[in-house]
């Protein structure tokens, strides 16, 4: 068998996790290797009952067959905090903890847009507010800085601040990247680690497809799903031994391979915001599974009724226009096959 057929067969039937039952994954493992899972975009609040759907994830989770030796968060952990009142996003942050203890697992936080208080222009406080910023969500999570890394059993991991602090005419604002002085920690922190396979987290991804997906000519592909310095980091990257990106944002899981580095997103924990399901896809996460220097993984769903509020008209107008659309695509399928 050539390598290039060995490794389309190693992608077929391992790098979506396709076709590995949860049982065969628990069986594969052994003490030196290890599953996590990246869980993203939970946007947790208690109106259309978020904090029930976010304590669906936790079940399914506690059920599966291999227990993951932790958790990484990849972001927006609350609803928002960007355009909510203090109080609020405070019980957001509240209200995400104590659920989150139904884990029982190790937690490791990336920083979302949604997490960070008040730094945009719709913000419900004062732009002279002392909290205005990262520092309650970091307090929440016992988080010295906004970036950090860890290792795990031989692999190191890597979890970057995509919200760069800026000022704008309206007063502290926040754009979709990570800022030279990160990048340039990222550079020695890859080197110090250079012998060790890796694995980096951000929020707001590198390599994004809504504009395809989406058949958008208008927006560009550099746009607000990607970060702006994305080549600067890529290239950083492709120096070392960095195996995946895991990213989040969109809510819509896609896997990119490029220059030897996975891509991942992981689908949307809250799908659409716990308003149902988002572009098709339920409520879910991502379980990785290292074996050596194998990264392996699959998409998990989990089952959740939204729980829609009285105002959420457009919410209910989406979900019926997809309905809709689902029914048209069996109806032109049906006809296509001859029935």
């Amino acid at each position: 068998m050539t390598k290039r057929r060995l490794f389309l067969k190693k992608l077929a039937i391992s790098g979506l996790g396709l076709g590995l039952s949860k049982q065969g994954m628990a069986n594969s493992l052994s003490e030196n290797n290890f599953s996590f899972l990246h869980l993203t975009d939970a946007h947790v609040r208690r109106k259309r009952q978020g904090n029930k759907g976010f304590e669906a994830c936790v079940e399914s989770v506690n059920k599966l067959d291999t227990k993951p030796d932790f958790i990484i968060f990849g972001g927006d952990q609350v609803f928002d905090g960007m355009y909510t009142e203090k109080e609020e996003y405070l019980d957001q942050l509240k209200v995400f903890s104590q659920v989150a203890e139904g884990f029982n697992l190790r937690t490791y936080h990336c920083l979302g847009n949604h997490d960070v208080f008040g730094r945009s222009s719709r913000r419900k406080t004062s732009p002279d507010d002392p909290d205005i910023g990262k520092k309650l969500y970091l307090d929440t999570f016992d988080l010295n800085q906004s970036y950090y890394s860890f290792n795990h059993k031989g692999w190191h991991f890597v979890v970057m601040d995509s919200l760069l602090e800026v000022e704008s005419d309206h007063g502290p604002s926040q754009t979709h990247a990570f800022g030279k002085d990160q990048l340039e920690w990222l550079r020695f922190d890859l080197g110090k680690h250079h012998e060790m396979p890796t694995i980096i987290v951000t929020h707001i991804a590198a390599f994004n497809n809504i504009g395809q997906i989406n058949s958008s000519p208008e927006l560009l592909a550099m746009n607000h799903m990607v970060v702006t310095d994305t080549r600067e980091f890529r290239q950083i990257i492709e120096r070392h031994k960095v195996k995946a990106v895991l990213q989040g944002h969109s809510h819509i899981p896609e896997d990119y391979r490029y220059n030897n580095i996975w891509y991942i997103t992981s689908q949307s924990v809250s799908a659409a915001w716990w308003g149902g399901n988002w572009k098709g896809y339920k409520p879910g996460y991502t379980l990785l599974n290292v074996n050596g220097e194998e990264l392996t993984w699959n998409r998990i769903d989990f089952d959740w009724e939204a729980k829609l509020e009285p105002e959420d008209n457009l919410e209910r107008e989406r979900i019926k226009e997809y309905e809709l659309f689902i029914e048209d695509q069996k109806r032109l399928k049906k006809e296509e096959i001859g029935q």
